[in-house]
């Protein structure tokens, strides 16, 4: 598997369609997510970027709720058609950094009452100005009265991340898995591949994070026409304190924009 140019917003996707599901099956918060994002949508319709293998959106179209799942990876969402058995959820192929142009290309033309990007998602685009462009987009598509949520971590301090790293990766599977990362502190992106052994076997599966914490995404949400209605540490809505290690940030438009 050749790692692919940074700025392909499928690159993830590709890399990681096969394992997803696996690797990570106890890393989420999957029902209370499900039942916080069910009472932000009051039954209107919900879009989510970067729907993955569905794990909260099949969930969600469960409950009665319209979900549309925009991905910009084939192979993710080719593991959504398998899993979502009943067909609810409407795919969507695309870059979420555009997404209205995405839905409409596919014929969606609606206003939804929440859009959603979960799980560190939003930072696999590379640039601040990306995110910026996202939110731009995605405040186009909202309502009213929609909202915006984002989950992603709490980075730590820049200049405690090295440059260069490489350590064993803590997933749920039968191979060895390392994690090698670089840094590039003028550009804030860590780049990274996961190194899957097994005999006789080698797979490379390469990704990029932004790292960006909640103050540079409120700016780029008001920069975007956004303010900040909540920030949670968790999505059971538990306070966002300075010792929390990962944010919901939930955003509404800006009436005055």
């Amino acid at each position: 598997m050749s790692a692919a140019d940074p700025s392909d917003p499928s690159r993830y996707g590709r890399a990681f369609a096969d394992v997803y599901d696996q690797w990570y099956s106890d890393s989420f918060e999957t029902n209370a997510a499900v039942e916080a994002l069910t009472l932000m949508a009051s039954g209107g319709s919900v879009l989510e970027l970067g729907v993955g293998t569905g794990r909260l959106a099949i969930p969600l179209a469960q409950r009665g709720l319209r979900i549309v799942g925009l991905d910009a990876s084939p192979e993710m969402l080719d593991q959504l058609a398998l899993a979502d058995h009943g067909q609810r959820v409407i795919r969507v192929l695309g870059d979420m950094a555009d997404a209205a142009a995405a839905l409409a290309r596919s014929g969606i033309n609606e206003r939804f009452s929440a859009v959603f990007c979960a799980f560190n998602t939003l930072l696999n685009l590379v640039s601040l100005g990306d995110v910026t462009h996202c939110f731009e987009t995605s405040r186009s598509l909202l309502t009213a009265e929609g909202k915006l949520v984002i989950e992603a971590f709490v980075p730590v301090a820049p200049d405690s991340i090295p440059p260069n790293s490489l350590s064993p990766a803590n997933v749920n599977s039968d191979a060895a898995v390392f994690i090698e990362t670089t840094y590039n502190s003028e550009t804030s992106v860590l780049s990274g591949r996961h190194i899957e052994v097994r005999p006789g076997a080698l797979s490379i599966r390469p990704w990029s994070v932004l790292i960006c914490g909640p103050l540079a995404l409120d700016e780029a949400a008001a920069t975007a026409g956004l303010v900040l209605h909540e920030r949670w540490s968790d999505w059971a809505g538990a306070a966002f304190t300075e010792n929390s290690t990962a944010h919901i940030s939930i955003y509404t438009p800006d009436t005055t924009f």
